[in-house]
């Protein structure tokens, strides 16, 4: 890997992100990256373009408010754009409003003859998928007029059908995992528990996060006498998924195992994770979700959906039990299985916290994204190569 040389003027980056709050996984990776050796190796500066007084339940959502967060969104990227004149622009996005959103910066970069590189933090069938024709259409022209696509996971390989010929450049998410070492350590080698196991879900709560699939499965857990608890932890995404997911618990008699909690950051969290023994996350979308690398980073078995980029971060078999979105019995039987079979769980431990340090944390993915920023600035990179940058 071609490291920066420090003899030339470093490349000036505009970075277009968000920042906390809200936390969540897109904060929690540009807060990581701000505070990363980047600065040793670019002259970036940094723009806000996501409202942060915003709720999880209204991100992403076409309504008033938020078309008039977008301007304004969009206007403080074209002054920073116009103070900075920065080579090249990285910007982030996702699905919804904030695509569209987000290709308006596309469009005030090229009209300012800044090179483009967007960052899509969603994952490719979320964008791209089961949409109308017009919006695919506009999906592709706004993707030709970038200098090249970061992509999260090898679901992203798609990119090359729809736009052959152009720049797609693989870069994993990553965050700053000292924090959770100490925990991950003692995690991984944790071999006998007393008592009932934990379970948890951390993160947005609602349909699309598989949330009323972990109750149901817990109703099968509750059936088969498995010895576990199950906690909750995070935001609702939907108007009336906090009295449903409380409605849900009474009603399938899940009182004494399931547990609902408030989002949690911080210190908190590390010690939320490091009391738990499995991780579950059953959504049916996912970009490379920061918190499966944390509960990875903690020493956690991972049962998780096969979507998006979570099969680059779980290893079926390996570090966790991947599954079919949906799939009520097939969450039931893996979590049931990692209970019951404490040898598995101590190898899965073990291969989590391994792999997340020797992947996913910051560090590792700072010299990357140098890299595609100044493979971007040369023209010598191969068009339409799927660069693995590892």
């Amino acid at each position: 890997m071609t490291q920066p040389n420090h003899n030339n003027l470093k490349p000036r980056i505009l970075i277009a992100g968000h920042l906390p709050p809200p936390m969540g996984g897109i904060a929690t990776y540009y807060q990581a990256l701000l505070n990363s050796s980047l600065k040793e190796w670019v002259d970036y500066s940094f723009v806000e373009t996501s409202s942060q007084n915003r709720s999880a339940s209204q991100t992403g959502r076409f309504s008033i408010s938020n078309v008039i967060s977008a301007a304004n969104d969009c206007l403080r990227f074209a002054r920073a754009a116009l103070k900075n004149r920065p080579q090249v622009t990285h910007i982030a996005t996702a699905f919804g409003l904030s695509f569209v959103k987000h290709s308006a910066c596309v469009i005030i970069a090229r009209l300012l003859g800044i090179r483009v590189l967007l960052h899509p933090h969603c994952g490719f069938s979320a964008l791209y998928g089961e949409r109308p024709s017009w919006w695919k259409w506009y999906f592709r022209k706004i993707i030709r007029m970038t200098d090249g696509v970061i992509t999260l996971s090898s679901e992203w390989k798609k990119l090359a059908e729809i736009v052959p010929g152009h720049r797609i450049f693989y870069l994993p998410n990553g965050i700053d995992l000292s924090p959770f070492h100490a925990a991950g350590l003692k995690n991984s080698e944790k071999s006998s528990i007393e008592g009932n196991l934990k379970a948890l879900y951390l993160g947005h709560l609602g349909r699309s996060k598989g949330t009323y699939i972990i109750l149901e499965a817990a109703r099968q857990l509750l059936a088969k006498r498995v010895p576990i608890i199950i906690d909750l932890v995070g935001e609702v995404m939907g108007d009336g998924d906090e009295e449903e997911i409380k409605s849900c618990i009474d009603q399938k008699g899940l009182t004494g195992m399931v547990f609902r909690h408030p989002p949690v950051t911080g210190t908190e969290k590390i010690e939320v994770l490091g009391s738990t023994d499995i991780f579950v996350y059953p959504s049916f979308s996912e970009g490379m979700p920061i918190a499966v690398i944390e509960a990875m980073a903690c020493g956690l078995p991972i049962i998780a959906t096969k979507v998006g980029g979570i099969p680059d971060l779980v290893s079926d078999g390996i570090n966790g039990v991947l599954i079919e979105a949906g799939s009520i019995d097939q969450l039931t039987e893996a979590i049931e299985n990692v209970c019951r079979n404490p040898e598995l769980r101590l190898q899965m431990q073990k291969n989590s916290f391994q792999m997340a340090f020797e992947k996913f944390d910051i560090e590792k993915i700072v010299p990357q994204l140098v890299n595609i920023y100044t493979s971007t600035l040369s023209a010598h990179r191969r068009a339409g190569e799927y660069q693995v940058n590892q």
